[in-house]
């Protein structure tokens, strides 16, 4: 059965993160708009879509680009993997503490 992943309640059990989100169901500008909602509201919405047979009222929404690792430095949540561990990109962007490439993609099926 697919569900929302088990580690992500621990974020929303933890607090309020606020979470980029994309409605997958309108183009605008060949993109998805995005809006800002709070991660409970947003592992609801999730659950809420997958006991109503994957639909909603408010479309088909997708957490895009989440900065999880910078938003929560201190829950270690990101680890290179082996294959990729020349991260040469986020090795640069952590030298100079602007940004990084470290992002989180998760959503209902569909």
């Amino acid at each position: 059965s697919y569900s929302v992943p088990t580690w992500a309640q621990r974020f929303y059990i933890s607090g309020e993160a606020v979470v980029p989100v994309a409605n997958c169901d309108v183009k605008e500008y060949n993109s998805n708009p995005k809006e800002e909602l709070p991660f409970k509201e947003y592992i609801k919405y999730w659950k809420e879509y997958i006991k109503n047979d994957y639909h909603s009222s408010r479309g088909c929404l997708y957490l895009k680009d989440w900065h999880l690792s910078r938003a929560f430095p201190e829950q270690d949540v990101y680890t290179t993997p082996v294959y990729f561990s020349s991260d040469w990109l986020n090795e640069y962007w952590d030298a100079i503490a602007v940004d990084d490439y470290r992002f989180v993609y998760m959503g209902p099926k569909g």
